[in-house]
């Protein structure tokens, strides 16, 4: 049985391999405070998500975040511990922060938001009516043993909320000059956050100041915006799929 999440925490300690080609593993731990949604907005306005044509039969999406991960540690990092003289965890000092390298900055803030997401219990059928839907959070890097397990219960969202949301959540424009096709894509990490606050109806396996449910609008004020992010995503591409069917 895993732990209970706190969403309310106000910094997550992040281990990850430093060598991951070695044989040795050497295992370092990043303490970052949460990050502020004007943080994350603005990391969002940094990420370049790209359609680039590769041949008249293929497209390729391109997807650059390192920049924009490390510049968004840069604001949050708060401590090291596992580097050359830093067997316990010391506070990061101004050159300390100038001097790290980048992919250990952008792989220490992809390894705070890994977490899978899948839709539980829809093999039971379709109603005629709305359904609510159960989406698993496995937090951690490993789906087989994951550290948290979070279950956001959510109500099916109306028509005119899945059109806003489809309007909403991304907008794509063509990139002049550019040889072949290109395509940029920005996304709009508020249109999640407003549908996942309209449509969740329970939370459980996570706490807020050690409430375990009860108060849900306490849950909606502090869940980070890209775990919300995440299971709308599943979510909706669950039901995008029946549709498909």
């Amino acid at each position: 049985m895993s732990e209970l999440y706190a969403f309310d925490a106000d910094h997550i300690d992040v281990p990850f391999n430093a060598r991951p080609q070695s044989e040795t593993p050497v295992i370092v731990y990043h303490k970052l405070r949460k990050p502020t949604l004007a943080e994350l907005l603005d990391r969002e306005n940094q990420i370049k998500y790209e359609l680039v044509e590769i041949s008249s039969r293929e497209d390729e999406i391109q997807t650059d975040d390192e920049i924009a991960n490390a510049r968004l540690w840069d604001k949050i990092a708060i401590a090291v511990k596992g580097y050359k003289g830093a067997d316990e965890w010391r506070d990061i000092t101004e050159d300390e922060r100038a001097a790290m390298r980048p992919g250990h900055k952008s792989t220490a803030i992809h390894t705070m938001y890994a977490a899978t997401c899948e839709v539980e219990g829809d093999e039971d059928g379709v109603s005629i009516g709305a359904d609510t839907w159960t989406v698993k959070q496995s937090i951690g890097l490993k789906k087989s043993a994951p550290d948290f397990v979070v279950f956001h219960t959510l109500r099916e969202p109306t028509e005119a909320e899945r059109v806003k949301f489809k309007r909403s959540a991304s907008s794509t424009s063509y990139v002049k000059g550019a040889k072949k096709t290109q395509v940029r894509i920005r996304t709009n990490l508020r249109a999640y956050i407003e549908l996942y606050d309209a449509l969740i109806q329970i939370v459980e396996g996570a706490t807020v100041h050690g409430n375990v449910g009860a108060n849900l609008e306490l849950f909606r004020s502090v869940i980070d915006p890209i775990w919300k992010r995440q299971v709308i995503q599943c979510l909706m591409a669950n039901l995008e799929a029946q549709l498909s069917d």
